[in-house]
């Protein structure tokens, strides 16, 4: 059996944590494995089953979007230091990362394994009669499934450079080589365009891919390439499409409300479920329990500064929790935490994800992937870019407004693609996207501002960051495997 569709456990899911809402027809399906596929799509309720499994491997069983897509996207940017009790964090972080390092060995497995749970629905749930199904809802299971399959897509690509593209369980080689990466955002551009024109605007459950996921997702990936026509053309149909609106007061998104009206997708997550986020119980202080806490992710002092010189006091005090650590409630024993040597200093905690269980056992605040002020972010960057500015500077003020900001003082287009860079860091922190918007920005301009990058206290960290070291390298276990795998260069 091919070694990039490992056999997966998913258990049955009574009730997924999709939502609470959720009608219980979609949630009470048993999701299904590999080893019972062949005969296991037969009717409309299996494809749902089915359909069940592939939300459950990618967003709640795949470590990568519990935390590492922060560590990725935040911690090996400038918004965070790594922290934790896990090496391999640190290498992320201080761009040290080896070949065998753990985090890039789980995420490129995890992201391969949601991508088989893609895959097994869209070999087999095809075959089930057109008959079985009510309305157009067989082509709206294939839509759904083909948002995760890009979005894993989409992670690798980015993360890894030329990654294998494996789109069935069916005769699939047995070692497949790297395909290039122009072909895997193909590959993933038609995933979502097919996903768009199969997916309602809305469900009546939430929890589900809608073609406004398929379009905004598709917006950020044709902006990754630099292909900002479409970009913007998608970032239009997101924004006047009548289905999201920026909530008034920004804490609300993360004050445990969920599913607001700029919600686009986000992962959900309730202790009823079983299925609840870690972000929470490792990243928030102690002054939430009593327990020793991992401390990952801690904000960098650059990040609070943009804030502070910025008088952004309300996304700051939303993202962002200060304490002195020798008032914070530490338990016995626990260290200060890193890069932090003295308690003397006020340490800033990640507090974009609030609501606090225990020290493992998560919290029950939603993950959001996508929504309404990065778009309209994209939507402003895409039109300067194309030499646009003037149109550009309004949407940025649209977001700063929110947060009772006076307007940019950006009116060059060099200008605003650096107002908008900031903007987004600080609009978007913590939520997985710096690192993307940096490479966007420029490479150059990345490496040079990571290895200018300092501890808390003011001291160098000696980063040693080229251009090889912007992806990762392809994990040494999978190269062993398979023989076909190349190394990326530099490692």
């Amino acid at each position: 059996m091919n070694k990039y569709y490992k056999i997966l456990t998913i258990a049955m899911c009574i009730t997924i944590g999709l939502t609470t809402a959720c009608n219980k027809d979609f949630l009470n399906k048993q999701p299904v494995s590999q080893g019972t596929a062949g005969n296991y799509y037969k009717t409309a309720s299996d494809a749902e089953g089915g359909l069940v499994g592939a939300y459950t491997q990618a967003f709640l069983n795949d470590q990568y979007w519990v935390w590492d897509y922060t560590t990725n996207g935040d911690a090996r940017a400038d918004n965070c230091f790594a922290g934790g009790d896990n090496p391999d964090n640190f290498g992320v972080d201080n761009f040290t990362v080896t070949n065998v390092n753990g985090n890039i060995t789980r995420d490129w497995q995890g992201l391969y394994q949601d991508i088989y749970a893609a895959n097994i629905v869209l070999d087999y749930v095809p075959k089930i009669p057109a008959a079985q199904f009510t309305a157009n809802r067989q082509a709206q299971i294939l839509g759904e499934v083909k948002f995760i399959r890009a979005l894993s897509y989409f992670q690798l690509v980015t993360t890894y450079g030329d990654v294998p593209l494996v789109l069935t369980t069916i005769n699939t080689p047995v070692k497949p080589s790297r395909t290039a990466a122009t072909a895997v955002y193909a590959q993933i551009e038609k995933d979502l365009t097919d996903a768009e024109s199969a997916l309602p605007v809305s469900f009546a459950a939430v929890g589900h891919a809608t073609q406004g996921a398929a379009q905004a997702l598709l917006a950020k990936v044709y902006a990754q390439e630099g292909k900002y026509q479409p970009c913007l053309d998608y970032c239009n149909k997101v924004i006047n499409g009548g289905q999201y609106s920026l909530v008034p007061n920004f804490a609300t998104l993360f004050d445990g409300t969920k599913n607001t009206t700029e919600s686009i997708f986000e992962i959900q997550h309730s202790s009823a479920s079983g299925f609840t986020t870690y972000n929470v119980s490792l990243y928030l202080p102690a002054l939430f329990g009593t327990y020793s806490f991992k401390k990952f992710n801690l904000p960098t002092n650059d990040l609070v500064n943009l804030y502070q010189t910025q008088n952004d006091t309300i996304r700051l005090k939303s993202s962002i929790y200060l304490a002195t650590v020798d008032a914070n409630g530490l338990a016995a024993g626990d260290p200060i935490p890193a890069p932090y040597t003295t308690s003397s200093v006020t340490v800033p905690f990640l507090y974009k994800w609030k609501t606090n269980i225990s020290q493992f056992g998560g919290g029950t605040d939603n993950t959001i992937l996508l929504r309404l002020a990065d778009i309209i972010l994209l939507k402003a960057e895409a039109l300067n870019q194309l030499g646009q500015t003037s149109t550009a500077i309004p949407l940025v003020n649209q977001i700063r407004a929110r947060v009772k900001l006076a307007p940019t003082t950006a009116i060059s287009q060099s200008e605003v693609a650096l107002a908008i860079l900031n903007e987004r860091r600080m609009e978007l922190a913590f939520e997985g996207n710096r690192w993307n918007d940096l490479l966007r920005y420029g490479s150059q301009y990345t490496i040079t501002l990571m290895n200018s990058q300092v501890d808390p206290f003011g001291k160098p960290l000696n980063y040693n960051v080229s251009q090889n070291k912007l992806i990762f390298p392809v994990p040494f276990n999978e190269i062993q495997l398979d023989g076909n795998l190349t190394q990326n260069p530099g490692y």
